[in-house]
């Protein structure tokens, strides 16, 4: 299997990994007591999780800006508040415990996406990707970010219909970098048929 294949089902791992064990493990998704209690379905969702740095790693050492390995730092760094703010309320100790989880995890899942947004400027500067889907990496990674970090805890409670569109939106963005990593002839075929339309 070559690098780039790797890379592009890092992609696909990262965009679908967590929402899938979610939706099809987890004790809130399809089915009515959830096959994985809550605990063992954020450890499992926070191992797809770390797909999302990975993936992001591997195409930096492809082509190399500031912005990427900028947005890199930041995404680990997100990532990694994220995640604990995860285990802390899986753990579910207690109110307390509540109170800390959500006071980290709104902090950390929006720097992580402020991350994303700024690899996607880096890649905006470079051939990795289509200019168009550099560009939607940008714009919804940081409609994500200015949501987390706009709001504070009680309002985005109030509005937590918002947050599972856009968290489908930008994952699917990242199964299209997964598909675009692995540029199958078609595809680069297909990429280049748009970009002569412009």
């Amino acid at each position: 299997m070559t690098d780039k294949m790797v890379n592009g089902i890092l992609f696909i791992i990262a965009g679908l990994g967590s929402i899938a064990v979610y939706v099809l493990l987890g004790p809130e998704g399809i089915t009515t007591s959830g096959i994985l209690d809550k605990g063992h379905t954020e450890k499992i969702a926070a191992y797809t999780l770390l797909t999302i740095p990975l993936a992001f790693m591997m195409t930096r050492n492809v082509e190399r800006n500031t912005f990427i390995d900028a947005g890199l730092l930041i995404i680990v760094v997100g990532l990694s508040m994220g995640l604990v703010s995860d285990a802390i309320n899986s753990a579910e100790l207690g109110a307390e415990s509540d109170s800390i989880a959500a006071a980290i995890a709104w902090t950390g899942w929006s720097s992580m996406y402020l991350g994303i947004f700024i690899t996607g400027i880096g890649y905006l500067r470079t051939n990795l990707f289509p200019k168009w889907l550099s560009g939607l990496l940008s714009v919804a990674s940081f409609a994500m970010f200015a949501f987390l970090a706009i709001l504070n805890g009680e309002q985005l409670l109030n509005n937590e219909n918002i947050v599972p569109p856009l968290w489908v939106i930008n994952s699917l963005v990242l199964v299209i970098l997964g598909i675009f990593t692995m540029r199958p002839k078609w595809l680069s075929w297909l990429s280049g048929l748009l970009s002569r339309a412009k």
